[in-house]
């Protein structure tokens, strides 16, 4: 189960934010790991909303916080590019509009591979129109 530290160092990764031993914690940083938790609510709450999921939601208050109930493999292959675009918006707009974009398109992939639900069966309203039969009009 991946925290958001996982997610935190990920996108310090992407930003170059990373220091000489390459930790994500540093001076340099603290103003984003500030922000961060309330970044991934808000993707968890997108991530809960899109899956369908529905019930309670406990949200991640800490950076040692595990992210529940979101796969592994969307924590850090997709939510790390969302919670940089949030963190980067007022400083440097064009990177935070490409990390955006990507968000977007790994998330869109991550959902579309998703098997469907069953859902409800569908009721016929038109009659007589199915294996090319028209009613009269």
């Amino acid at each position: 189960m991946k925290t958001v530290n996982d997610i935190f160092t990920a996108a310090m990764g992407l930003m170059d934010e990373l220091d000489a031993a390459g930790s994500a914690k540093n001076r340099e940083t603290e103003p984003y790991e500030r922000r961060t938790p309330g970044i991934v609510n808000m993707m968890i709450s997108e991530y809960r909303i899109i899956s369908g999921q529905t019930g309670s939601f406990v949200p991640v208050e800490a950076m040692d916080d595990p992210v529940l109930r979101i796969d592994d493999a969307y924590a850090v292959g997709v939510m790390h590019y969302g919670l940089a675009a949030n963190l980067l918006v007022d400083e440097n707009p064009a990177a935070a509009n490409f990390y955006q974009r990507r968000y977007e398109e790994l998330r869109n992939i991550h959902f579309s591979r998703r098997p469907a639900d069953a859902g409800e069966s569908v009721d016929d309203l038109y009659g007589g129109l199915e294996y090319g039969r028209f009613a009269r009009w």
